[in-house]
């Protein structure tokens, strides 16, 4: 599955953080990040999650509606969760407009709002939100111990899903959060609060001090879920305050943006992984998981993707699609991180031999790594069928070998120049009856191993020779190969994969893009194939 368009629709955050909201009680969490690291995206998705559950409402303090909804449409997509919402949607919208004149004042619309919700839903014996700490915040504020720096109108918008609060600067606005959670009870609500150190500057009052009073009053004594965020990174003041503390990256790495969530506490849970890579793709949050591949024993045979005049395919549609196809004589690098596991070379391997294979066309493949010739010659057997594996020929410097296997050459081993020159090469694809374009796969580490680290220079007959026929030549090479700053020039189309911390990373070089995730799907009778994703 392509993690880019989900099955759901909905994207996809650490499950730990929903185990974590999930558990019995009230849990605070602080999502800390600079801006445009994904902490909105992340809150709100936490939201459509939790929804299944219990009640949740959005307080935005910088962006009004409208513009969270440009920017996050799926948004309006939620469904209402019950007639409380039905309600106080139309009376919030009625108050909002009959109070929008010079006359209007804050407190009317607040506490018109607070009386309609505990008509409906409150009894005498219904449980109630104790507000010790909010109520000695504003005796603080009315005895002058703390100053509001000014007041400004409750703008109160419920729309599908839930309520969207823009908070103004009159403390009575917050005891809403406080009648939302009231109105609830004794189920338990989810707040986000976005953020908290805005808050802090429209009311005066120091960040610590707010959710403190929260923490106590919501989460500790009501068992309300709340989601704060920050607009920071690194450590802060206000870390021990939280139940759990993620913190939002988006760092440079060669130019490109990495987006990385880290999570530095969770109390009551068992973090095992705590970093997690993600995408913001299509306005949602996507975490990757770690790259795992299993090649299945049985496998179909594999549509051919199309070539043109002057491309051939990569045998993976969305390589092609985010690196581009690759043009007819040319020499292409794939280098691989040292911790890259080699069933992704293997993987990628396959699908590029047997696009070519299927076509007709012929193939020789000096391996990277050591190589089960018995299993390869099954496994292009099914990917391509018995009539095409006589175009593929294994290039190998182990005499026993010899006469084993259909596909498998034996070479010298002492001078790469004369195991590769160009009219062997051009015989057994002719003997073959194959047709070009060509493709030479080497993999130069076990190259360089054979015939010694000056193994480019003696291989660059062959090269020149398949550029000029038109045909292709793929490089496999590691990140330590001695070849790998001479193939770098030498390269038309230049793809560096790498692992970060499991999950397995494309990025181009030649040309320039993004990281992309491998999305493996693991198939049960089909070659693993990824899907790109890019890290936007």
């Amino acid at each position: 599955m392509d993690i880019s368009t989900p099955e759901n629709g909905r994207g996809k955050v650490p499950p730990i953080l929903l185990e974590f909201m999930r558990a019995p009680g009230g849990h605070s969490l602080i999502v800390k990040g600079d801006a445009g690291t994904g902490k909105t995206t992340l809150a709100l998705q936490t939201i459509e999650e939790m929804g299944d559950m219990h009640p949740d409402y959005y307080l935005s303090t910088r962006v009004s509606d409208e513009a969270l909804f440009r920017q996050f449409p799926w948004v309006r997509e939620q469904k209402m969760r019950d007639n409380v919402l039905k309600a106080s949607k139309a009376f919030l919208q009625r108050t909002q407009d009959d109070l929008a004149g010079e006359d209007a004042r804050p407190k009317a619309t607040v506490a018109a709002a607070r009386e309609l919700l505990r008509a409906m839903h409150r009894s005498d014996d219904s449980p109630v939100v104790v507000r010790t700490e909010l109520h000695k915040l504003e005796g603080q504020i009315e005895a002058g111990e703390i100053t509001e720096e000014g007041e400004e109108a409750f703008v109160g918008n419920i729309d599908e899903g839930g309520i969207t609060f823009d908070l103004g600067m009159m403390m009575p606005e917050l005891e809403v959060a406080y009648d939302i959670v009231e109105t609830n009870l004794p189920k338990k609500t989810l707040i986000v609060v976005d953020s908290i150190d805005a808050l802090s500057e429209r009311y005066g009052i120091r960040a610590q001090r707010l959710v403190n009073t929260l923490q106590k009053d919501l989460v500790e004594n009501s068992s309300t879920n709340v989601v704060y965020t920050l607009e920071t990174s690194g450590k802060t003041d206000m870390d021990y305050l939280g139940d759990g503390v993620i913190q939002m990256l988006s760092e440079d790495r060669d130019g490109r943006r990495i987006r990385k969530l880290t999570i530095e506490k969770l109390r009551g849970q068992a973090v095992v992984r705590w970093k997690y890579y993600f995408t913001l793709s299509g306005g949602r949050m996507n975490v990757f998981e770690p790259t795992w591949v299993r090649i299945p024993e049985r496998l179909q045979k594999m549509p051919a993707l199309p070539d043109d005049e002057l491309t051939i395919s990569s045998g993976n549609a969305s390589l092609d699609e985010h690196f581009g196809r690759i043009p007819r004589g040319s020499l292409v690098l794939w280098e691989f991180g040292l911790d890259v596991h080699q069933d992704v070379v293997r993987c990628l391997e396959l699908a590029v031999m047997s696009d070519v294979l299927r076509k007709g066309r012929g193939v020789a493949w000096l391996p990277m790594y050591a190589t089960d010739y018995g299993l390869v010659e099954r496994q292009m057997r099914m990917l391509t069928g018995q009539e095409r594996l006589h175009a593929l020929r294994v290039l190998d410097v182990q005499g026993e070998l010899a006469g084993q296997y259909e596909s498998v050459k034996t070479m010298e081993g002492s001078d790469i120049a004369q195991d590769l020159r160009w009219s062997e090469m051009r015989y057994m694809m002719e003997a073959a009856n194959a047709s070009g374009p060509y493709l030479s796969i080497l993999g130069y580490d076990a190259m360089e191993a054979i015939y010694g680290s000056g193994v480019f220079k003696s291989s660059l007959e062959h090269i020149d020779a398949m550029r000029r026929g038109g045909h292709v030549v793929i490089a496999i090479a590691s990140s330590r190969s001695a070849s790998l700053n001479a193939l770098r020039q030498q390269a038309k189309l230049h793809i560096r994969f790498e692992d970060m911390d499991g999950c397995v990373m494309a990025a181009g070089m030649k040309p320039n893009t993004p990281y992309l995730y491998l999305d493996f799907d693991q198939p049960d009778d089909r070659l693993p194939v990824p899907s790109l994703v890019p890290m936007i």
